[in-house]
C-alpha cells in the first residue's frame, strides 16, 4: 500500500514538473534573467531627489543659431581630409533630399517633396555660418536638425563640401610660419637707408677785404 502511494506521488511530481514548469518558466528559487537590475515593463526608474544635480554628466545649453549665421569664414580649412569627411556625411544624411550634386533632386521628390537646390545663387550668397546653422539647427519648414547625428566639426566639413558642389570652394588657409622662422624674422634688424649727418661746409667769411675798405675810407 505504501509503495503504491509512493508511485502515485512520484507520478504527480513528474507531471507537475512537466506541465506546471512550462507555464511558470522557472521555479521561484531559480536564478534566471527575469529578476535583474534593468527596468521591467511598466516600471519606472526612481526619480531624482528634488533640487539634486547629476555628477555623471554635464548639460551645456546650446548656443543660439544667430551666433553662427553671421560668420563669413569657415573655421575649418577646406583640406582634402575635411572635404572627404564632408562628402561622406553629405552622402549619408543630405543626399536623400538634396541629391548627389546638391540640385535638390534626391529620392524624396518621388513622394512629393521638393528640397532646396543648394547650388542656387541664393544659397551661394549665404554665409558659411548660415549653412552651418541650418545643418545643426534645422530649417524652418522641412529640414530637420542634425545636431545629434553630425558633430560641430563634421558640420563645418559639410559646409566645405557644399561650397565645392557650388563650384566655389573656400580659400585654403595659409599655413602658419614655423616657430624658428618667426623668431628669425623678429630678431632680424630693420634695414634703413643711411642718412648723411655731416654738417654742410660753408665758406669762411672773408673779413680781410672788409678791413681794407674801412681803412681806405678813414684815410680819405
Amino acid at each position: 500500500m505504501l509503495f503504491k502511494n509512493m508511485k502515485f506521488y512520484l507520478l504527480l511530481f513528474v507531471l507537475t514538473g512537466m506541465f506546471g514548469a512550462s507555464r511558470a518558466h522557472a521555479f521561484p528559487w531559480d536564478f534566471d534573467m527575469w529578476i535583474q537590475p534593468s527596468i521591467l515593463p511598466y516600471e519606472q526608474p526612481v526619480p531624482y531627489p528634488l533640487w539634486s544635480v547629476t555628477t555623471t554628466g554635464l548639460r551645456i545649453a546650446p548656443e543660439p543659431r544667430e551666433d553662427f549665421e553671421s560668420m563669413t569664414q569657415n573655421p575649418v580649412p577646406a583640406t582634402e581630409e575635411s572635404l572627404k569627411n564632408g562628402e561622406h556625411l553629405f552622402n549619408t544624411y543630405c543626399f536623400v533630399c538634396h541629391g548627389m550634386e546638391g540640385k535638390g533632386d534626391g529620392p524624396v521628390i518621388k513622394r512629393g517633396f521638393y528640397p532646396m537646390n543648394i547650388t542656387s545663387a541664393p544659397v551661394i550668397a549665404r554665409t558659411d555660418g548660415y549653412i552651418y546653422a541650418y545643418i545643426r539647427y534645422g530649417g524652418k519648414v522641412m529640414m530637420p536638425s542634425y545636431r545629434d547625428n553630425i558633430t560641430a566639426e563634421g558640420a563645418w566639413d559639410v559646409v566645405n563640401y557644399v561650397r565645392k558642389l557650388q563650384g566655389n570652394p573656400p580659400a585654403q588657409a595659409q599655413p602658419a610660419a614655423a616657430p624658428e622662422e618667426a623668431a628669425q624674422q623678429e630678431a632680424a634688424p630693420e634695414e634703413s637707408t643711411p642718412e648723411s649727418t655731416a654738417p654742410e661746409e660753408t665758406a669762411p667769411n672773408d673779413t680781410s677785404s672788409d678791413e681794407t675798405n674801412t681803412e681806405q675810407e678813414s684815410a680819405q
